[in-house]
Order: C-alpha cells, then sequence, then structure tokens
C-alpha cells in the first residue's frame, strides 16, 4: 500500500479529507453509541456489555483516523504557495475536529482505557494539539457497569 501523503492532491486538501472522515466516524459511529451507554435505561442490561465492546471498537477507529489526520497536518508541504488559499480554512476544520476528538475522548473514558496517547499528541502537535485526562478515582466502574 503506497504511502497515503504521497498523492496529487495539495496537502491542505489532504488534511481537509482526513479531518472530514475523522468527524464523520465520530459523529456516525462513536457519539451514537456514548449516547446509548450514557442514557439510563436505554439499552436493556444484556446489551450492555456488547455495546462497550462496539464502542471500544470504534473509537479504536477513530484514534487510527486521528493519527492519519494529524500526520496529514504535520505534511511538510502544508501551506505551499499552490495550496496557500486552503491553508487556512484546512488547518481551521484540523483545530475543530481536534475539539471534537477532546470531547469525545473524555466522554469514552469513563467507560475503558484508550489505547492513544493524547498527551503524546499534544506535545508534538503543533499549536498545543490535543489533551484529555482520565479523571477516574482509582477502582471507579463505568457508568454503565
Amino acid at each position: 500500500m503506497p504511502n497515503s501523503f504521497e498523492s496529487p492532491l495539495p496537502s491542505d486538501i489532504q488534511l481537509l479529507l482526513r479531518a472530514d472522515a475523522e468527524r464523520c466516524w465520530l459523529h456516525r459511529e462513536v457519539v451514537p453509541v456514548l449516547r446509548e451507554l450514557e442514557t439510563p435505561g436505554e439499552l436493556p442490561e444484556e446489551e450492555v456489555e456488547a455495546a462497550l465492546a462496539y464502542l471500544e471498537a470504534m473509537w479504536n477507529g477513530a484514534t487510527l483516523r486521528a493519527r492519519e489526520t494529524d500526520a496529514a497536518y504535520s505534511h511538510p508541504h502544508l501551506g505551499d504557495e499552490r495550496s496557500e488559499a486552503l491553508a487556512g480554512p484546512a488547518g481551521r476544520y484540523h483545530a475543530a475536529v481536534r475539539v471534537l476528538r477532546e470531547i469525545v475522548a473524555e466522554r469514552v473514558t469513563p467507560f475503558f482505557e484508550p489505547d492513544f496517547d493524547f498527551y503524546e499528541c499534544r506535545s508534538q502537535a503543533p499549536n498545543g494539539g490535543l489533551r484529555v485526562k482520565d479523571n477516574r478515582p482509582d477502582g471507579c466502574t463505568p457508568r454503565a457497569a
């Protein structure tokens, strides 16, 4: 499989596409399951474990998309002259998706420990990146359990 950044598309277009794919994934796959798990009585007790497993799988997909989006943002050709017109909007859209990612990550962490290290991403990403902290006390079980 060729490197995803070896594309004839300008870097900012690649960033817009990746950020939009990540946003869509969060809205379509992760948020609906979160809503069901967070709403008391929404799911029968026997379906909670399956929903948690599905949430974890969908969140793993979301973190993969987050890595790809952040890699597209860090691409060295972002903002070159041929794509200067979209560099601003692409960067702003990426920032908005990072905020959405952070909000969703804060809602996901009570259910399981995500594999994606958001602290590491924040330290490596330009403009502060993303930071999520799990504030659960030790031994706390997920709200749905």
